[in-house]
């Protein structure tokens, strides 16, 4: 897994996940939170609100796959990424101008769930970058080690948070996924492409 043919491979496929799974934890975290002290909901309205984000995190892992069979898994990857980026920023930063339209905030929770449906593409898409010889030990050295960093997540949400508030840490996320959705043309297109054995 670390041999020359490989090593650079792996290298960038952890960074993906890192980057990806940092845009999923800085959100996940502190919305519920942020969504009662920084925008004072009730834990009633911000339960809705977090519910309309998995809901919207169940379509996208359900579309991903078609989405990505479709059009390719490094464009389906940054199509999801920029959904979720785009969505998060919205229910952040640009909270003042929907707060007279709660539906399109609610809309905008959705879609970034939605955007979350990159999860469905590791499987996949590890399965055919890396050969049978090492792609158990790299798909899961790579998820483990990536969500083992996210120990950190609170920690930097928080640091953040003390200085432009909860929305500024939760909006980590969206440049995070931005990031995620960027860094995935470092890999190979696997679609349609033969699985090395």
């Amino acid at each position: 897994m670390l041999r020359g043919d490989l090593n650079g491979l792996f290298a960038r496929s952890l960074l993906l996940t890192g980057l990806n799974m940092s845009a999923y934890w800085f959100a996940v975290v502190w919305l519920p939170r942020y969504l009662q002290k920084q925008r004072g909901l009730s834990i009633f309205g911000s339960g809705w609100w977090t519910l309309t984000f998995v809901a919207g995190s169940l379509a996208g892992y359900l579309s991903f796959g078609l989405v990505s069979d479709t059009i390719g898994r490094r464009p389906a990857f940054t199509l999801y990424c920029a959904i979720s980026a785009v969505s998060l920023a919205a229910v952040t930063l640009l909270w003042e101008p929907m707060s007279s339209r709660p539906l399109l905030g609610i809309g905008f929770m959705f879609l970034a769930g939605v955007g979350t449906g990159t999860w469905s593409c590791y499987g996949a898409y590890f399965s055919e970058l890396f050969p049978t010889r090492v792609r158990g030990t790299a798909m899961s050295v790579i998820m483990n080690v990536t969500r083992g960093v996210q120990f950190f997540a609170p920690v930097v949400i928080a640091s953040v948070a003390g200085r432009w508030g909860l929305s500024g840490g939760v909006a980590l996320a969206a440049g995070f996924s931005a990031l995620a959705g960027a860094w995935v043309w470092t890999l190979p297109e696997t679609a349609g492409v033969r699985i090395v054995p």
